[in-house]
């Protein structure tokens, strides 16, 4: 996903492209709820390694 980050900018990590990573990543929405939490959760978690890695 980085690479693809790299190549393709910014904008490849918007969190409207967050459920297509999570179905890429878990398959399933329900899936990634079981072993990530609530979607508050795993947008904040989303926004925040974001922060941490490019801020």
């Amino acid at each position: 996903m980085l690479a693809h980050y790299v190549a393709q900018g910014v904008s490849e990590l918007d969190t409207a492209k967050l459920p297509q990573l999570i179905e890429l990543k878990y398959h399933s929405l329900g899936d990634a709820l079981r072993e990530l939490g609530p979607v508050g959760t795993i947008r904040d978690a989303f926004v925040d390694f974001q922060q941490h890695l490019y801020g």
